[in-house]
């Protein structure tokens, strides 16, 4: 069993046992102090509340929490290195959904820029399948050799000559590919569209054709039936969520049609 330390939905450390997890988070984002649901006897999570905000979110999880719907996602920024735009950065590109935390963890490792998050998620059956478990395996054992220097004789050339800095770019590479493989969207995907919803005094963002029914980007549960606005010009006070203004915890899980066009209407309505 793992204990993971979470910091806005990001895991941010590892341990082998509670004790540890318990005083990485003390030094870092803070005590959790509300147990979860239990799990063999023992809390699946505990949660935090932040001084700044009511709602409560997972400070100490358990790798095993995926029994109760925690699924873990490897992220990445997608924009070239130095040139990222979000503000903030906080929802990346997912390039891979799965219920196991260590495969993703590897991969991550090869992948500059990327986090893995963790929350209650849809289970995405392409992370578990046998097939992308074994092979994702055999790709991270293969890259995790190539990165060692193996031992030789001092008067001997390398067997590889390439230097380090080489073999991490052909490793991410590698990743980027096999992720793609699994995870990359059909061939044809579906054009996604950004519908302004108002609700109430409130106006939201709703992503149409979307995995999550009816509801708007930032989660919000609308009761009754939002009323579709034709424009941003209204009344209404838009959602800081939606339009981008706060960030959203946990951060939504968008699929790359579902961002850009969701990024490009928030710029759009921004300028």
């Amino acid at each position: 069993m793992r204990y993971l330390v979470i910091d806005g939905a990001r895991v941010v450390s590892a341990h082998p046992n509670l004790p540890s997890a318990r005083s990485a988070e003390a030094q870092g984002p803070g005590q959790s102090t509300e147990p979860g649901p239990l799990l063999d006897g023992e809390p699946a999570w505990w949660e935090r509340t932040r001084s700044n905000a009511e709602a409560r979110e997972l400070g100490i999880l358990r790798t095993d929490a995926t029994e109760l719907g925690i699924r873990f996602e490897l992220r990445a920024c997608q924009a070239p290195a130095g040139s990222c735009r979000h503000a903030p950065c906080g929802t990346y590109t997912t390039w891979a959904v799965s219920r196991w935390y260590g495969l993703l963890s590897e991969f991550a490792s090869y992948v500059p820029l990327s986090w893995i998050w963790a929350g209650h998620r849809d289970g995405d059956p392409r992370g578990d399948v046998p097939r992308f478990l074994a092979e994702g395996q055999a790709l991270v054992d293969r890259l995790a050799a190539d990165m060692r220097a193996p031992l030789r004789a001092v008067q001997e050339p390398p067997a590889d000559a390439r230097t380090l800095d080489e073999r991490a770019q052909a490793a991410h590479a590698l990743v980027v590919r096999f992720l793609a493989r699994h995870f990359g969207p059909a061939p044809s995907p579906e054009t996604v569209t950004v519908c302004p919803v108002i609700h109430g005094q409130d106006l939201h963002l709703r992503l149409s054709p979307t995995g999550s029914g009816d509801l708007p980007i930032c989660g919000t549960t609308l009761s009754g039936c939002g009323a579709d606005s034709t424009s941003t010009e209204s009344d209404a006070r838009p959602c800081d969520q939606c339009f981008g203004r706060i960030p959203i915890i946990p951060p939504p899980v968008l699929t790359a049609a579902e961002h850009a066009a969701w990024t490009a209407y928030i710029d759009r309505s921004g300028s």
